[in-house]
């Protein structure tokens, strides 16, 4: 994996998030295995071009396992299966936020 562009989420929106995931989503979104790790935040939704960030908002992050360092995590899965992943994650988010 490339390393973290080094985002930084307001603590506002940190707080927001943890708060609604309540822990690792991606078993709540049908993901395979089991969530080990340190839960990350990550981005949802890709950037929009070379070189530009994503939305750092409540609707666009997700709590994720980082699998740790031998395991195979929820985060890392996401951003290497994003056009499986992403539409069921922004479902999550709808459903959550509404």
């Amino acid at each position: 994996m490339k390393p973290s562009r080094g985002t930084v989420i307001p603590a506002s929106v940190r707080a927001e998030v943890y708060a609604r995931d309540q822990g690792c989503v991606g078993p709540r979104v049908g993901m395979p295995g089991e969530c080990q790790g340190a839960i990350e935040l990550d981005h949802v939704r890709a950037s929009h071009g070379m070189g530009m960030k994503s939305q750092t908002t409540r609707d666009n992050l997700v709590s994720l396992c980082s699998g740790g360092a031998t395991a195979y995590g929820h985060h890392r899965l996401k951003t290497e299966h994003g056009r499986t992943w992403r539409p069921l994650l922004l479902q999550y988010i709808e459903r959550r936020d509404s």
